[in-house]
This record gives C-alpha cells, structure tokens and sequence, in this order.
C-alpha cells in the first residue's frame, strides 16, 4: 500500500557541540570523589551534584545555559522570566554497569554533555513514553520482532560525540546500557528549570517556588 506517514508533535532532542577549551574543565571534573548511587542499576555518581557551580566551568555554563535558552524559548515555546541551573554531576559507568530507564523529577530540561567519548562507548537510549497521557491502557501486546518504521520503535539509541551538549525534557525516560569496554564511561548531567514561578495566576497553574521555601 501507499499510505503516507506524518510525524505529529516529535519530541525533539537537542544537539550542539562545544567548540572552547575543556583541558582545564576536564582537570576539575576527574578530581571530583565519586560514590556509588543511592539507587541500584545508577552505576556511580559525583559527591558534589552541583559540579558545574565551580568558575573553572564558566565558559561551559554559558554555553549550556544558551543552549538552554535555545531549546526552551525556540523548540519548547516556554513563557518564562529566566532559567536557572538545578542540579549538575558526573555520572561514570565502569565496565559492566549500566543506567535503568529513568527521567528527571522536580526539574523541566535534562541535559546531558559528553566531554569524554570513546570508540564503542554506549549510546544514551530513550523510550517511548506507555503512560496513560498518549497511550490507551486497551491496546494488545506487541510484537516480538522488529521493526524498521520510526514510529515503531519502542526504543531510540543515540551515539553522542566529543563535546556533544543533548537536551530533552526532563520526562523523557532514557538510560545507558551496559558498559561493555574496559574503561570507564564518563558524562556530565545537567538539570535546569525557570527561576521563581511557575505557569500563571490568571490560569490558575501558578507555581511561586520561594513561596515554599
């Protein structure tokens, strides 16, 4: 048959790369003390979670925060004031470990900046969302087999390079799978989200953060 396949409403991911100097950058994140994560199948996580708070980062964080910019006022169409960085850290997988399929809470982007990549490291993969907002709970099981057609697909790998910057919304489940060299994979995860409010008193979905505090 000849039908015709449109794309309604893509999520999009966010791509640009960092063309400064990390030398130094690089420097101050290996000398960050790691821990495990709290969760199991997290694989290893900086004691600091807020890493890129440092001025060595300076360069870096204005880079991503207009990368940020980009995505929220161009891609997005967020009405907002300012955005603000939340939380920063270094996330490594040693050989064998891998990051379950999780997203981001408490937070509106998710960014994600691979200063560190290396041939056969394993890619970021991002699954379709089964919640109840875009998916009927009356639906049959699916198929073993796989399927060619994007809109098929359960699950989305993307291969980043050197200095890659990746931002999606912070609800888009993604995970690593295991790490399957015998070096460490290394990235920067990063979290930003408007400062102060919150949606509109007009419409009744105003969230003023301080107000809690």
């Amino acid at each position: 048959m000849s039908a015709e396949i449109h794309p309604i409403f893509p999520t999009a991911l966010y791509v640009n790369t960092y063309k400064g100097d990390t030398s130094e950058v690089v420097k101050y994140f290996d000398a960050q003390p790691m821990n495990r994560a709290s969760q199991a199948a997290y694989g290893e996580i900086s004691q600091n979670s807020y890493v890129i708070d440092h001025p060595v980062c300076k360069s870096l964080n204005n880079f991503f925060m207009k990368c940020f910019e980009e995505y929220a006022t161009n891609i997005m169409r967020y009405n907002y004031k300012k955005l603000e960085f939340a939380q920063s850290w270094l996330t490594y997988k040693q050989p064998g470990m891998f990051h379950k399929a999780h997203t981001h809470p408490n937070t509106l982007l998710a960014g994600v900046f691979y200063y560190n990549v290396q041939p056969n490291d394993s890619a970021i993969c991002f699954s379709k969302e089964v919640k109840s907002f875009n998916r009927s709970y009356l639906e049959p099981s699916l198929l073993n087999d796989y399927q060619e057609h994007p809109f098929s697909q359960e699950e989305i790998y993307f291969t980043p390079e050197q200095n890659n910057f990746i931002i999606f919304p912070s609800w888009l489940s993604h995970g690593v799978p295991p790490n399957r060299t015998n070096r460490v994979r290394k990235a920067l995860g990063v979290n930003a989200l408007t400062k102060g409010t919150l949606g509109e008193q007009e419409t009744i979905s105003e969230i003023i953060f301080g107000r809690y505090a």
